[in-house]
């Protein structure tokens, strides 16, 4: 096995997927390495959401494989996807009752909505809490399930902009604490700046990589500096990025 695959990562080899009639990936193929953030950027409609899905298992691929470290993904939607009669408590223990006993269920639920700064929501149904907490309740969630890759399709693009930085900073710091292989798709340069350990740009019909960039990030800067006053250099890949997506 690859040392890539030893270590946590994912290989992508010879893809072929098509959907609604359209040719998305040909032979198309991408490593995401163990316990780094990768950014995917490409045009809207043209494909990103298929390869997560694709690497979720949750679609068929026409050709191809995928190889994961384990068969165990958490999964971030744009929308928290919380189940509104039962409390946040709830939804996290019905993914959690078959991976532990009840004592340790109990004691990661506590930790990890404690560690999103929602603990004292436990009780409250997803309706009576703002679009933002459940938002952290689904990241808690998602960290709470142990998995060793996490996807993460446009989760804080439905957000206003306070609570979408406040939510990077809540990723960040559990990722600190607990790294995993994460692919993030957003449409948000800026965010992909902050985030990501590297930047991969698809373009085309079918996609290919067109820019594959690693960053280097100063991480004791906070999300909310980052974003809002980036430094020079990553001003300039930001506009060779808005460039390659044009």
């Amino acid at each position: 096995m690859p040392e890539l695959l030893s270590a946590g990562g994912i290989q992508v080899r010879n893809l072929s997927l098509m959907r609604g009639g359209r040719l998305l990936y040909n032979h198309f193929n991408i490593d995401f390495c163990a316990d780094e953030i990768t950014a995917l950027l490409a045009p809207s409609g043209s494909g990103k959401t298929t390869l997560l899905m694709a690497i979720a298992g949750l679609i068929p691929t026409d050709s191809g494989s995928i190889v994961l470290p384990e068969n165990h993904i958490s999964f971030l939607f744009q929308e928290p996807r919380l189940l509104p009669w039962y409390t946040i408590e709830e939804n996290l223990r019905i993914v959690l009752s078959n991976c532990f006993s009840q004592d340790e269920v109990a004691v990661r639920i506590s930790r990890y909505l404690d560690k999103a700064g929602i603990l004292q929501h436990q009780y409250a149904f997803p309706d009576d809490i703002s679009g933002g907490e459940r938002q952290r309740a689904a990241i808690a969630r998602a960290f709470s399930y142990p998995a060793p890759v996490l996807l993460l399709d446009e989760a804080f693009q439905s957000q206003d902009l306070k609570s979408r930085l406040q939510l990077m900073a809540v990723l960040e710091r559990l990722l600190s604490d607990e790294p995993r292989t994460v692919v993030l798709v957003t449409h948000d340069v800026r965010e992909a700046l902050c985030l990501a350990d590297r930047i991969v740009v698809m373009e085309g019909e079918p996609l290919h990589i067109c820019c594959d960039i690693r960053m280097t990030i100063d991480r004791t800067v906070s999300i909310q500096n980052r974003y809002l006053y980036p430094e020079k250099e990553a001003l300039r890949i930001e506009q060779d990025l808005l460039f390659a997506l044009c």
